[in-house]
């Protein structure tokens, strides 16, 4: 059994960057793209605005929705569908136009001209305080600045070994991409790259408005909705069923894991057969989760907190 890909942090700014494609052999294969300022992406992980989903297709109920995620340096496509039907619904369910994380798998389609364009499959998507959407970039911020400093430790050092470098805290799979994006890319400016990344730094800061190399971001979005009831305090009989419905579905998959860990697919399609429905089950995971009675640790794995 392969090993799970990393999810690796970063911004639209690079994955749009990101026009060198590996294609892995076998029909499972990973195909990863190779971006000038040290990632090698196969699973990413993205904070922004997301706005609204729409669905492709004719049919009466579609099977395939897509939406926008805008940071600040740009805008990515997020598609999700029936492969990944968590996402899915995530994606359609929420309000549109509100602080988002995504983890999804990179995507590049080459249009005839030649041009690339990346998108994002979505595996989870997950609405989120505006707060911690500022904590989500700024991690992928500092994630980028310490590859580019990878970067610019093996301009001045070429001999470095892996032993060396680990030594200094840098991953393997960053010295890997690290020596492979000086390889692909040797006129990449990735002075200019640093420096574009204040947009980012701003957002962090809480100062809302044009990036700084003028890519679009919204002037700020402000979203009222309401509260679900904590989890400790649920709306009524119903709601306190519904919860221990899940939480058992949990345990019971959980146990009977050899990870210890229960899988959002089946827990959803069991509560299916109870007759609670998909966006039902979701608000329900939703709450759970953020009332801190669930954590999905791992991308489709749930478990008690």
């Amino acid at each position: 059994m392969g090993l799970r890909e990393p999810a690796w942090r970063t911004t639209t700014r690079e994955l749009a960057a990101a026009q060198s494609e590996e294609r892995g052999r076998g029909e499972r294969a990973a195909t990863y793209l190779w971006s000038p300022y040290g990632g090698r992406f196969n699973r990413v992980a993205i904070a922004g605005i997301l706005g609204p989903a729409e669905a492709v297709g004719r049919t009466e109920a579609p099977s395939f929705w897509k939406a926008r995620l805008t940071d600040p340096f740009g805008t990515i496509g997020v598609t999700a569908g029936g492969f990944q039907p968590r996402a899915m619904v995530q994606l359609r369910a929420a309000a549109p136009d509100r602080p988002a994380l995504v983890v999804g798998k990179v995507h590049l389609f080459r249009a005839p001209d030649g041009t690339g364009i990346v998108s994002l499959r979505a595996e989870a998507v997950r609405s989120v305080a505006e707060a911690v959407e500022r904590s989500a970039l700024a991690e992928a911020l500092r994630q980028t600045l310490d590859r580019l400093d990878l970067l610019e430790r093996l301009e001045h050092e070429p001999a470095a070994t892996e032993a060396s470098l680990r030594e200094a805290g840098y991953p393997r799979a960053w010295i890997t991409a690290a020596r492979e994006a000086r390889r692909r890319f040797p006129d990449a400016d990735r002075a200019g790259f640093r420096a574009g990344l204040r947009a980012g730094i701003a957002r962090v800061a809480g100062r809302l408005g044009p990036a700084t190399d003028g890519a679009p971001w919204p002037p700020g979005v402000t979203r009222t909705v309401d509260a679900a009831p904590p989890v400790g305090e649920p709306g009524g009989p119903a709601d306190r069923a519904e919860e221990a419905a899940l939480l058992a579905l949990v345990d019971e998959g959980a146990e009977g894991s050899p990870d210890g860990y229960a899988d959002v697919r089946e827990v959803l399609r069991r509560l299916l057969d109870r007759g609670i429905g998909a966006e039902r089950a979701e608000a329900l995971l939703g709450r759970l989760e953020e009332g801190g009675a669930l954590q999905e640790p791992i991308v489709g794995k749930l478990r008690r907190a």
